[in-house]
């Protein structure tokens, strides 16, 4: 009987032992409203207003009615008894295991997180300010500059070098008039575009861009006649991309540059025809970015 007695004894010996052992270091509690804090310092009393996080330890593990309350410095700083304080161990043990101390930033309007390969689509309106006087030379006139439309839809890989690529689609109108009779011009280009982002914060990014497009169909068009070019264009852009509740907008400034080669004509009266003709134009733009993941 007295050998059963010491082997429950120690027993209980060893289980007091893990419990004392594993109060020994303090542990994290909410403290409700209205708790009544000692300081440990004067000992005056403090009421908190509303409750908060703090790490504490029991003054006698198998009473467990009395806590000493550190500070953030990790020193003890306060008591208090058990009626203020609620137990979430174990609603932290289920948490993911992440370090509270690691300040993970959000991602920015310009490029979303994601372990996939990462694209995103803008679909772009631009108008842009032709200055379509080089014509002059091809065609005896007195053109001048002219407003044109330009549709947009570019998708870039967003890598994680400094500077994204991928392809630009453009299809750009214009029309004007002379004494004679009324000319549009017509375009449609395509070509690799990059893209350097130099100021980004959550709900706002700056980039700049540069492209070169090809174009197979640039032509001239008037009632009677047409006339037919191969068309390369070099695109110097800057844009201002922002989040909103409805998506991620956009809106910049565009300076692009065409260089034509007249390739056929309808005309009879055509003039001598130049080795180059250049176009410049200068606009602005509005667009909308759609992004993807693969």
């Amino acid at each position: 009987m007295i050998k059963k007695c010491l082997i429950g004894l120690g027993f209980l010996l060893v289980f007091l032992t893990n419990i004392l052992a594993a109060e020994l270091k303090p542990y994290k509690v909410y403290l409700k409203p209205g708790t009544v804090l000692t300081r440990l310092s004067d000992q005056k009393d403090l009421r908190i207003t509303r409750g908060i996080y703090v790490f504490v330890l029991e003054t006698n593990p198998l009473k467990r009615d009395h806590f000493i309350v550190y500070d953030k410095a990790g020193k003890p700083a306060f008591e208090t008894t058990a009626l203020g304080i609620v137990e979430i161990e174990k609603d932290i043990a289920i948490l993911p295991d992440v370090d509270a101390e690691i300040i993970y930033p959000e991602p920015s309007v310009f490029r979303s997180n994601n372990k996939h390969a990462f694209f995103d689509t803008q679909f772009n309106l631009h108008f842009d300010n032709i200055d379509a006087s080089p014509f002059n030379t091809l065609y005896g006139t007195e053109f001048s500059s002219t407003l044109a439309s330009r549709v947009e839809l570019r998708t870039l890989y967003n890598s994680s070098l400094p500077v994204n690529f991928g392809l630009s689609l453009n299809y750009e109108t214009a029309s004007w008039s002379n004494e004679d009779s009324d000319m549009e011009l017509s375009a449609i280009s395509f070509g690799p575009h990059l893209q350097h982002y130099v100021y980004e914060k959550e709900d706002v990014a700056v980039s700049i861009l540069f492209g070169a497009e090809y174009s197979p169909n640039y032509k001239t068009t008037t009632a009677e006649f047409t006339d037919k070019y191969h068309a390369t264009m070099l695109d110097l852009g800057a844009e201002v991309l922002w989040g909103t509740r409805f998506g991620k907008w956009s809106a910049g400034a565009h300076i692009r540059r065409h260089n034509l080669n007249l390739t056929s004509s309808s005309r009879t009266d055509i003039n001598p025809v130049p080795e180059d003709i250049t176009i410049n134009s200068i606009g602005a733009m509005l667009g909308y970015k759609y992004e993807w993941d693969l």
